[in-house]
């Protein structure tokens, strides 16, 4: 994983938070990712959504040809970080922008655009930069994170989780904390068992595998 950099104040730079330029996600939501973060990018025309919350972020990554002009006009230059190529999304862009200053976690927002092409393309994002940092994807219900060795964590009980074989699947799959447990089992497209729509019965849930990986998608309640 790339090396953390620090403020002045040694404190260290550990999350980032990307806003994209689809749907707006619900403002408690943004609201409390941002004040999470330690550095907030505006994924090209997701400027224009903070510039509406009179928010005002790190960075602006991309093409810019969502940008507005006047949103543009109000943001100093410093802040401007233009990206020309065209074979990659604003969001790709915003992710390699944070992985370049060395941020271990990188929250995704505003990916959802009405467009499944667009949010099935987040995934591949999700999927392609997961090994470098943790990447975690937010919708309006749910966040939504590649496992690819292990993960744990306190949730509340009653939580709906789901754990999807995509890109592959996994193999060795260990669950503890949900209502239907999986003991060495392989999770693969098209196979039985299916690892959707389980339920936090204790806590903290953990998932180990022994090789591949799976989608976590946790549902969330702050949706308003």
């Amino acid at each position: 994983m790339s090396k953390i950099k620090k403020q002045k104040d040694d404190k260290l730079l550990n999350k980032a938070l990307i806003l994209c330029n689809g749907n707006p996600p619900p403002r408690m939501l943004m609201h409390q990712l941002w004040h999470e973060a330690d550095y907030r990018v505006a994924a090209d025309g997701g400027a224009n959504q903070l510039y509406n919350q009179n928010l005002v972020p790190d960075a602006v990554v991309g093409d810019f040809d969502s940008l507005q002009p006047e949103v543009r006009k109000k943001l100093p230059n410093s802040k401007l970080f233009h990206v020309k190529e065209q074979n990659t999304s604003d969001a790709d862009k915003a992710v390699r922008h944070c992985l370049k200053r060395g941020f271990a976690e990188i929250h995704i927002l505003g990916a959802e655009g009405g467009r499944n092409d667009q949010f099935l393309s987040s995934l591949e994002i999700l999927f392609k930069y997961s090994l470098q940092a943790r990447l975690i994807l937010w919708s309006q219900l749910e966040r939504m994170e590649f496992i690819f060795d292990s993960w744990e964590e306190d949730l509340p009980l009653g939580t709906t989780l789901s754990l999807l074989p995509l890109f592959g699947g996994a193999q060795g799959v260990v669950t503890k904390g949900l209502a239907y447990s999986l003991k060495n089992n392989e999770l693969a497209p098209g196979k039985l068992p299916s690892g959707v729509s389980n339920l936090v019965v204790a806590s903290p849930v953990s998932v180990t595998l022994q090789k591949g990986q799976l989608l976590l998608i946790v549902q969330h309640t702050v949706n308003n």
